[in-house]
């Protein structure tokens, strides 16, 4: 039985696929304009914002406002659509993506920027190269002429390009994580406790030697970030019975 996907109470959400057992699901430049081209003309079919997006080497990141709970719909279309281009062009088979797309219910303000923030910081995350400089990404739409995003709703809410790129720079401060994901990959797993650890004025070695209370906070909002015991009692250096205490409320 397939589990119903967590609808969207603003239309807004975070969707990520990813190449079938970690493949890549782009060759060259000339596969990701057509990603891109596909993904023009499905928004225009489906009648979706994209507010951000971002190719990764086997995933993709996108930000939508589906004011006509099509997502599905798109998405079928979208991924559909480059797969068979993908498999003709480079005359491969079998599955492309790693089953149904994952998307993340976007319902605050302050969570929709972040997303953003995460998004276009996936790159600089992952070590490839600076956020303002990668191409694959919907960065150089905000800081000059928008074409296939709307960037009117982050910029109003930030006041503009250049208080755009100042908040995207401060990447080490973003906080966004998936909800409901069934994991979170270890290297968004860590940049994530950095910043949480650093809201309580600690680093990931001084969790453990903060008093119990401000650990036992810091733990339960790691929890509900989306990392697992496991990588919490790695990172922090806490067993996880304390782990295990701490998000029970014990």
């Amino acid at each position: 039985m397939r589990i119903a996907r967590k609808r969207s109470e603003t239309g807004f959400y975070h969707v990520v696929n990813r190449g079938n057992n970690k493949q890549a699901i782009f060759k060259d430049d000339a596969d990701r304009l057509k990603f891109l081209d596909l993904l023009d003309r499905a928004k225009r079919e489906f009648g979706m914002r994209i507010v951000a997006w971002c190719l990764m080497g086997n995933h993709v990141h996108l930000l939508l406002d589906d004011a006509d709970d099509r997502l599905s719909d798109f998405m079928h279309k979208l991924l559909g659509g480059y797969a068979s281009y993908l498999n003709a062009r480079h005359g491969r088979g079998g599955h492309l993506f790693q089953g149904r797309f994952f998307s993340d219910p976007i319902e605050s303000d302050e969570r929709l920027l972040e997303c953003v923030r995460y998004i276009l910081n996936n790159p600089a995350n992952a070590g490839i190269c600076s956020t303002n400089v990668y191409r694959w990404s919907s960065y150089s739409e905000y800081v000059g002429e928008p074409s296939l995003t709307d960037t009117s709703t982050v910029l109003d809410m930030l006041g503009g390009t250049e208080q755009f790129a100042s908040f995207i720079a401060d990447r080490d401060r973003c906080t966004y994580a998936f909800e409901g994901s069934r994991y979170l990959p270890d290297d968004e797993a860590r940049r994530l406790a950095v910043a949480v650890a650093g809201r309580f004025g600690a680093t990931l070695d001084g969790v453990r030697s903060l008093p119990a209370s401000a650990r036992n906070d810091v733990i339960r909002a790691l929890s509900a970030g989306g990392l697992s015991y496991r990588q919490i009692e790695s990172l922090c250096g806490i067993s996880s019975s304390a782990v295990g205490r701490a998000i029970a409320g014990k």
